[in-house]
Protein backbone atom coordinates (compact mmCIF):
# COMPACT_ATOMS: atom_id res chain seq x y z
CA UNK A 1 0.00 0.00 0.00
CA UNK A 2 2.85 2.42 0.62
CA UNK A 3 4.61 1.47 -2.58
CA UNK A 4 1.48 2.53 -4.55
CA UNK A 5 1.29 5.66 -2.70
CA UNK A 6 5.08 6.69 -2.75
CA UNK A 7 4.26 5.92 -6.81
CA UNK A 8 1.63 7.91 -7.22
CA UNK A 9 3.47 10.75 -5.05
CA UNK A 10 6.25 10.31 -7.40
CA UNK A 11 4.43 10.22 -10.90
CA UNK A 12 2.49 13.14 -9.50
CA UNK A 13 5.61 15.45 -8.76
CA UNK A 14 7.07 14.50 -12.07
CA UNK A 15 3.73 16.36 -13.56
CA UNK A 16 3.80 18.83 -11.27
CA UNK A 17 8.44 19.17 -12.67
CA UNK A 18 6.82 18.88 -16.19
CA UNK A 19 4.03 21.59 -15.83
CA UNK A 20 6.84 23.92 -14.37
CA UNK A 21 9.54 23.32 -17.14
CA UNK A 22 7.10 23.69 -19.69
CA UNK A 23 5.59 26.86 -18.39
CA UNK A 24 9.05 28.37 -17.82
CA UNK A 25 9.88 27.71 -21.05
CA UNK A 26 6.93 29.46 -22.89
CA UNK A 27 7.06 32.14 -20.37
CA UNK A 28 10.73 32.73 -21.80
CA UNK A 29 9.67 32.71 -25.60
CA UNK A 30 6.34 34.53 -25.03
CA UNK A 31 9.09 37.69 -23.52
CA UNK A 32 11.65 37.00 -26.54
CA UNK A 33 8.60 37.61 -29.28
CA UNK A 34 7.26 40.77 -26.85
CA UNK A 35 11.35 42.18 -27.55
CA UNK A 36 11.25 41.66 -31.11
CA UNK A 37 7.68 43.06 -31.46
CA UNK A 38 8.79 46.02 -29.76
CA UNK A 39 12.02 46.56 -31.39
CA UNK A 40 9.95 45.85 -34.95
CA UNK A 41 7.61 48.96 -33.65
CA UNK A 42 10.74 51.79 -32.54
CA UNK A 43 12.59 50.60 -36.26
CA UNK A 44 8.95 51.56 -37.70
CA UNK A 45 8.78 54.35 -35.54
CA UNK A 46 11.92 55.62 -37.03
CA UNK A 47 10.48 55.14 -40.81
CA UNK A 48 7.71 57.29 -40.17
CA UNK A 49 10.02 59.66 -38.61
CA UNK A 50 12.21 59.55 -41.81
CA UNK A 51 9.10 59.84 -44.05
CA UNK A 52 8.40 63.20 -42.11
CA UNK A 53 12.26 63.92 -42.81
CA UNK A 54 11.75 63.17 -46.44
CA UNK A 55 8.14 65.27 -46.57
CA UNK A 56 10.00 68.57 -45.23
CA UNK A 57 12.68 68.43 -48.04
CA UNK A 58 10.32 67.67 -50.71
CA UNK A 59 8.92 70.45 -49.82
CA UNK A 60 11.73 72.81 -49.34
CA UNK A 61 13.28 71.77 -52.53
CA UNK A 62 9.79 72.69 -54.43
CA UNK A 63 9.95 75.79 -52.80
CA UNK A 64 12.92 77.02 -54.28
CA UNK A 65 11.88 75.14 -57.63
CA UNK A 66 14.35 72.20 -57.65
CA UNK A 67 12.88 70.23 -60.96
CA UNK A 68 14.84 67.13 -59.76
CA UNK A 69 13.69 66.38 -56.51
CA UNK A 70 14.22 62.23 -56.02
CA UNK A 71 17.92 63.60 -57.37
CA UNK A 72 18.72 64.94 -54.10
CA UNK A 73 21.22 63.33 -52.05
CA UNK A 74 19.66 63.61 -48.69
CA UNK A 75 16.31 61.92 -49.98
CA UNK A 76 18.36 59.55 -51.68
CA UNK A 77 20.16 58.71 -48.37
CA UNK A 78 16.39 59.03 -46.43
CA UNK A 79 15.02 56.80 -48.95
CA UNK A 80 17.82 53.79 -48.49
CA UNK A 81 17.47 53.91 -44.64
CA UNK A 82 13.97 53.49 -45.32
CA UNK A 83 14.43 50.28 -47.15
CA UNK A 84 16.87 49.19 -44.91
CA UNK A 85 14.58 49.60 -41.68
CA UNK A 86 11.87 48.33 -43.07
CA UNK A 87 14.34 45.22 -43.86
CA UNK A 88 15.18 45.25 -40.24
CA UNK A 89 11.60 45.56 -38.81
CA UNK A 90 10.29 42.61 -41.32
CA UNK A 91 13.59 40.46 -39.86
CA UNK A 92 11.87 41.70 -36.28
CA UNK A 93 9.05 39.99 -37.24
CA UNK A 94 9.95 37.03 -38.48
CA UNK A 95 11.80 35.95 -35.80
CA UNK A 96 8.76 36.86 -33.62
CA UNK A 97 6.48 34.71 -35.81
CA UNK A 98 9.44 31.48 -35.82
CA UNK A 99 8.92 31.65 -31.51
CA UNK A 100 5.26 31.50 -32.19
CA UNK A 101 5.25 28.21 -34.31
CA UNK A 102 7.62 26.69 -31.83
CA UNK A 103 6.14 23.28 -30.47
CA UNK A 104 4.35 23.12 -27.14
Amino acid sequence: MIDRIRRNLNKGLDQVKWVATFLAERTKAETEIAKLLFESTKIEGKIDDLYRDIGKRVTELKEKGEKSIWKDFIIQQALDEVKHLKEAAEDYKNQANNLIKLPE
